[in-house]
């Protein structure tokens, strides 16, 4: 205990006096906190009236409008990808419809071909509002055919104007083609006899009347006709409701423009030819 102090052990909180003079003391005589240089550093760039950085400390300025901050710029950089990216679907969509456009043509051109059939001189088999597709490259590579349906500009049509028809080849050049009593005979080029021509794609009870038109026939009498070189005699499977080689005489070959060889329209009658 130090001196000039005294202390009554008969008083009961002699003891918390002793402590308290003890703890007094103590703090007293106990060195002072000093801070570090870097705690120095650190507390002058803090204002302790606003509890706020006043030094060095990076500030963010945060712009009234959105699209001046710092933030914004991602969103405007994918606003500029997303128009880049819309501007080349645009262009991939323009060569898609662009690259269409010139295959169809090509292929109508070309290849292929769709005809709407207006009138009943193929029945019945084609009707009318029928379409079938006409290939145009059929005779490039191979000879017509007897049976074949082709598809040709019509002779003696008018100066200017073009009609396509369509009909059924029933003679090749070099044969001879007799219609007596109703009924088709061919004799085929080097023979000498003639023979029915079997046509199973007629309706039933149709008969084949005569012919109008010999003017383009080789040689002809009155029931028969010779096909000149490179032309075809044509016939429409409605005999009584079709305008064909007995009026207008054999066809150019070069007039030809291709063979029908599918029915595509109505859907459900789809059927090659």
């Amino acid at each position: 205990m130090e001196s000039g102090r005294t202390h009554n052990e008969d008083d009961p909180n002699w003891v918390d006096d002793v402590l308290s003079r003890a703890i007094e003391e103590s703090y007293e005589n106990s060195p002072k906190f000093k801070p570090t240089e870097e705690d120095q550093a650190t507390s002058t760039n803090v204002d302790s009236s606003k509890g706020q950085n006043t030094g060095d400390v990076k500030t963010v300025n945060i712009s009234p409008y959105p699209d001046e901050s710092p933030e914004f710029e991602p969103i405007l950089n994918e606003k500029a990808g997303s128009e880049k990216k819309s501007n080349k679907s645009a262009l991939e969509w323009l060569a898609v419809i662009v690259g269409a456009l010139l295959v169809a043509f090509l292929i109508k051109t070309f290849l292929m071909q769709a005809y709407y059939i207006p009138s009943s001189s193929m029945t019945p088999t084609l009707q009318i509002g029928d379409r079938v597709l006409v290939n145009k490259l059929s005779y490039e590579f191979g000879d017509i055919s007897r049976g074949d349906m082709i598809v040709f500009q019509k002779p003696n049509s008018g100066a200017g104007t073009k009609t396509d028809l369509i009909k059924r080849v029933i003679a090749l050049e070099g044969e001879w083609i007799e219609i007596f009593d109703g009924q088709i005979f061919i004799k085929e080029a080097g023979e000498t006899e003639r023979k029915l021509l079997e046509e199973p794609y007629l309706a039933d009870g149709v008969t084949t009347t005569g012919f109008v038109d010999f003017s383009k026939c080789e040689q002809s009498t009155e029931t028969t006709c010779l096909i000149p070189d490179k032309h075809v005699f044509v016939l429409g499977d409605n005999r009584s409701g079709s305008r064909d080689s007995r009026y207008f005489g054999p066809v150019d070959e070069e007039s030809v423009v291709g063979r029908a060889f599918i029915r595509i329209w109505p859907l459900g009658s789809l059927k090659l030819l």
